[in-house]
């Protein structure tokens, strides 16, 4: 197969992909679940593959035949040269439409506005977790319950909550080191500081600020929305692993909905928390079977085939 032609092949699985995509997502998610570690590489794996994908069109299309020469002549056929050692079909003889230099450096400019983006993103983000902590923990204190580092908030209603390390970490409030017995207690700490183990904050940090500006992808939108879920599952197989599962399921169902303390406004969106019925359905009554397991096949399956053809390119 000559390079144009592959270039459409490829562009047209992108289209498909980030059009099937959320669909394949939302069915392979029973399977997804019983693994959140690795949901968590397969779903940020998707974001990474299919921009690298749309990015390796520039090369193929360069590959195909040459355009219109706007480097000076020497320049030029020094380009010329290196597209033909590194192109891996039959030379091509092909006049395009598009300049061979265009084709190269449209992607290497897409990836610096795209990484400044994401840089400034998440400095932003981080200024903003910097005030939310300062806010929380006015007055707060810390103490170690059950061999962890926390701060204590006085409030009237439980919450747990963890930001980045170096931002302060494991937040609780006092409500809610009363309501929780010891068993819910280190079940909603072994959660949180699973957050901080696995770097939870840094993949949540990197994913949004990425999809700030990819949102316009469906694939991406839905991988984005979906990761958020498996960090949180990820960390409450942990705690059920140490404490137990009817342990984690009290504690979810007492802290409630109410994960976000008021601070002056400001939502703490920077925070991961341990929070909320919307998972408890999941622990109690887990998928069984091979549900999902097509559709999961079938997500690694796509991801296999562009790791190839990056590869490749």
């Amino acid at each position: 197969m000559t390079p144009a032609p592959l270039a459409l092949l490829l562009g047209g699985a992108l289209v498909v992909l980030a059009l099937a995509g959320p669909t394949l997502l939302r069915q392979a998610a029973p399977a997804l679940v019983r693994v959140p570690r690795l949901a968590i590489t397969v779903v940020g794996s998707s974001i990474v593959l299919w921009l690298v994908s749309l990015l390796a069109i520039g090369p193929l299309l360069a590959w195909a035949g040459s355009g219109p020469a706007l480097l000076p002549v020497g320049a030029a056929e020094v380009c010329r040269r290196c597209l033909a050692a590194a192109n891996p079909f039959p030379a091509a003889g092909n006049e395009a439409v598009i300049p061979s230099v265009l084709l190269l450096v449209s992607p290497v400019v897409l990836v610096l506005a795209l990484g400044a983006g994401i840089i400034g993103q998440m400095v932003r983000r981080a200024r903003r977790s910097r005030e939310a902590v300062g806010r929380l923990l006015d007055g707060a204190q810390q103490k170690t319950v059950h061999g962890h580092q926390v701060w204590v908030v006085e409030a009237d209603h439980p919450f747990a909550l963890t930001f980045p390390a170096r931002h302060g970490g494991i937040v609780l409030s006092t409500r809610a080191v009363h309501v929780l017995d010891d068993d819910e207690l280190v079940a909603v700490l072994v959660h949180e500081s699973t957050h901080l183990r696995q770097r939870h904050h840094l993949i949540s940090i990197l994913t949004t600020s990425t999809a700030v500006f990819l949102r316009w992808v469906p694939l991406i939108a839905a991988a984005a929305d979906a990761l958020s879920h498996y960090l949180e599952i990820a960390a409450d197989e942990q705690a059920c692993r140490r404490v137990g599962t009817p342990a984690l399921v009290s504690a979810l169902i007492k802290l409630g909905e109410q994960a976000h303390p008021p601070t002056s406004g400001h939502t703490c969106a920077e925070a991961l928390h341990a929070a909320g019925p919307e998972r408890i359905r999941q622990l109690v009554r887990p998928a069984e079977g091979m549900t999902g397991a097509v559709s999961a096949v079938a997500v690694a399956t796509c991801l296999a085939v562009l790791v190839v053809v990056n590869m490749a390119v």
